[in-house]
């Protein structure tokens, strides 16, 4: 096999601003050496709030074995925001594709991996470039999907908002201790994540998962027999430490408290089905779960999604 040598985004580690038109967005590449245009090369897309920076861990387990993509869509951390006022999917998607194929040269076929919101994201790819050449494998980790938006029509998790006033999420889950960074590596994901607060609000989650209901991804197996995994956490565990926490400090009414629980109790009997819904996208499935992590197991404990990358690998290989 000949290696080919004529894009640097195909066998360097590289970390820039590339520009797509009307903005530029900050994308890195880390791992083997692209061998052939056939190869599939594996792309990141991170959950709502969250910049790239905060899964560096993740990204160097993956690198050992794939060539990776981490980027920051408009308006998150280093990317410059576009001209759009309100961020949907697809707009993030078809700015995506744009980056990877004419920003750096990239050309699919691409294994897609998302998180969380990312995975609405991913889908929304999908819907839009449904080639098989194009995706051949997804990883959709804990995902928002348009079910979990019409089973909770309002903001998710506000009920617990009179109740979480004040508290501090780090003490509650140390997330630093957990993600293993440095001090100073910790820092940059904490100011990596202030510069993406205002576009994270501009996202339209709620409407990008109700735009996919035109697709119906589900009832069309629209992946085909393409290998998907779907992984399930803990989400609900994630929202009871909170309301301990509150209630701890006295927060919340004897009302806002009920409603907290209920709200919590009803997330974690549809959370199986919201998940695992997902399954019929595709022939070729396989279902995780880890009821003992929550939903920041991508920074926490990335080699959990590490491993259902190495079978969305096996799958595509035969072996």
């Amino acid at each position: 096999m000949v290696l080919r040598r004529t894009n640097p985004w195909e066998i360097q580690t590289i970390s820039s601003q590339v520009p797509i038109g009307t903005h530029s967005l900050h994308i890195s590449t880390s791992g083997p050496p692209r061998q052939s245009p056939s190869q599939p090369v594996l792309i990141y897309i991170n959950g709502g709030g969250v910049p790239a920076i905060s899964h560096m861990r993740l990204q160097q387990l993956l690198s050992e074995f794939v060539r990776v993509y981490f980027y920051d869509r408009s308006g998150y951390d280093r990317s410059e925001r576009g001209p759009e006022k309100v961020l949907t999917a697809e707009t993030s998607a078809k700015e995506l594709m744009m980056l990877m194929r004419d920003g750096i040269g990239v050309k699919p076929p691409y294994i897609l991996v998302g998180h969380s919101y990312g995975s609405i994201i991913a889908r929304t790819f999908l819907a839009l470039y449904p080639s098989r050449d194009t995706v051949v494998g997804m990883v959709l980790a804990d995902s928002a999907t348009e079910m979990m938006y019409g089973l909770f029509p309002g903001e998710v998790g506000r009920e617990l908002k009179p109740i979480v006033d004040g508290v501090d999420f780090e003490k509650v889950f140390k997330y630093k201790e957990a993600s293993g960074l440095t001090d100073e590596e910790w820092e940059m994901v904490v100011e990596a994540t202030e510069r993406t607060e205002s576009a994270a609000e501009d996202e339209d989650n709620r409407g990008s998962a109700r735009s996919l209901l035109r697709f119906q991804q589900f009832k069309n197996q629209a992946f085909g027999d393409r290998p998907l995994s779907v992984v399930r956490c803990n989400m609900a565990a994630d929202f009871w430490k909170q309301y301990d926490a509150g209630v701890k400090v006295g927060n919340g009414t004897e009302d806002e408290r009920v409603k907290a629980r209920e709200f919590i109790e009803k997330l974690q009997s549809f959370d199986d089905e919201l998940r695992a819904s997902q399954l019929r996208l595709s022939s070729r499935n396989r279902y995780v779960h880890h009821p003992h992590v929550g939903h920041a197991f991508v920074i926490t404990r990335p080699e959990l999604l590490v491993d259902e990358v190495h079978w969305i690998l096996g799958q595509l290989s035969g072996k």
